[in-house]
């Protein structure tokens, strides 16, 4: 997902279905702001390990922050390669891109970049293909214009596949798609007067949106892959909330949506069968970078501002609640942004001494036992390689109406 712009304020101190077929086009029907659904654990205790600890103040050994796992990087040619087995990492190094094994044992170089081409990478569902600073796919085809410019933040795999890109383009007016492959095929899928931002449901079929309708109703919203059948799934009725991110949680049938209320960031959780509405986190300092993992209800994100030192929440579904990533380890006092999850309980996250750009170390920090290991240290522009699961269609039951933001 991509990386908001986060707004500065002055007060108080940056604060911070019917299943949808294809034929969407029920009626936007809007209600009463109603009561919070409280949030309770929803992982199936056949995906945690039989020996899941319950927190504690306890945790196992963490590496020692001048020993990584990868200490030389191979000097052979670069070339292409599929991803390992259980995933991998991927990070620059000057003018390469490496992918390495999260134990340190495997290491390639997968691309001798160009200039344009140094930035941040996006991986597509299938683990395959990779957006390079907005502006260049890669794949065993090689590499080709994406389409879209380098400062467009936003732009988005689609799902299942990976078979395109697209993202808000011409003052957010139009939702451009660029096919993966050729993407010189452009096609407008615009479903909405004004997209903030948009991504696609993990069960394929169907893109989520935030923005405003045709009619001025401001909301998430969904529609098909081709901009067909909106549907409306959250209302905002408050002019000074914006959503501002998106994203959707691997099973299919939830997603996490972040508000700025010009007093708050808000992470939400929508429930979309019956479209069910709860509040996961409030934060005065600006929230950003949800990162939903391969695991039911796996979810991080990134809490402060980039002039100052940062820290990752995780959602922990043994409590239904938060905690901070990296307590009890090297991580403590580190500016730290999440780059993925490689299972339910293994996240990867950037470590610097301050903000959120420029080399940083590469850890994995465990939600089980609360260790952190050392991956990779002074590395640019990291992130995980890993394919998405299978997922659920979407769908929404035909009486759910649209709770307010």
């Amino acid at each position: 997902m991509s990386n908001p712009t986060i707004r500065q304020r002055r007060v108080p101190a940056l604060l911070p279905v019917l299943l949808l077929g294809l034929a969407l086009g029920a009626g936007c029907a809007t209600t009463a702001d109603p009561a919070p659904t409280p949030l309770v654990p929803l992982v199936p205790p056949e995906i945690l390990p039989v020996s899941t600890p319950a927190p504690t103040s306890t945790v196992a050994s963490s590496s020692d922050p001048n020993a990584p796992l990868l200490v030389a990087l191979p000097e052979t040619e670069c070339g292409y390669a599929d991803p390992l087995p259980g995933g991998e990492f991927t990070f620059v190094v000057g003018d390469r891109l490496f992918g390495a094994a999260v134990d340190g044992t495997i290491a390639r170089c997968l691309l001798q970049l160009q200039p344009t081409q140094r930035g941040p990478v996006q991986w597509a569902p299938t683990a395959t293909r990779a957006v390079l600073n907005a502006a260049t796919i890669v794949d065993i085809a090689g590499t080709r214009t994406s389409g879209f410019d380098p400062t467009n933040t936003r732009v988005a795999w689609e799902y299942p596949g990976g078979a395109g890109v697209f993202a808000p383009a011409q003052a957010d007016r139009v939702l451009v798609r660029r096919d993966a492959a050729v993407p010189s095929q452009r096609s407008e899928v615009t479903f909405l007067g004004r997209t903030n931002v948009a991504i696609a449901h993990p069960g394929g079929a169907v893109r989520l949106a935030a923005g405003q309708a045709d009619d001025g109703t401001r909301g998430v919203f969904a529609a098909t892959d081709a901009g067909d059948g909106v549907r409306l799934l959250a209302l905002v009725t408050n002019p000074a909330l914006d959503i501002i991110e998106l994203a959707a949680d691997p099973a299919g049938d939830a997603m996490w949506v972040l508000s700025d209320n010009g007093a708050q960031f808000r992470v939400h959780q929508l429930l979309l069968g019956e479209l069910l509405l709860a509040d996961l986190t409030t934060e005065q300092a600006p929230i950003s970078q949800l990162t939903p993992g391969p695991a039911t209800r796996s979810l991080a994100w990134k809490v402060g501002l980039c002039n100052s030192v940062t820290t990752v929440k995780v959602l922990d579904e043994r409590t239904g609640g938060s905690r901070n990533a990296g307590d009890g380890t090297p991580l403590v006092g580190q500016s730290l942004s999440p780059l993925g999850w490689l299972d339910a309980a293994r996240l990867v996250v950037a470590a610097r001494p301050l903000g959120c750009d420029g080399p940083a170390d590469v850890w994995v920090w465990n939600l089980l036992d609360g260790s952190a290991t050392l991956l990779v240290k002074n590395a640019e522009f990291p992130a995980v390689r890993l394919a998405a699961p299978p997922s659920s269609p979407f769908a929404v039951s035909a009486t759910a109406q649209p709770p307010v933001l």
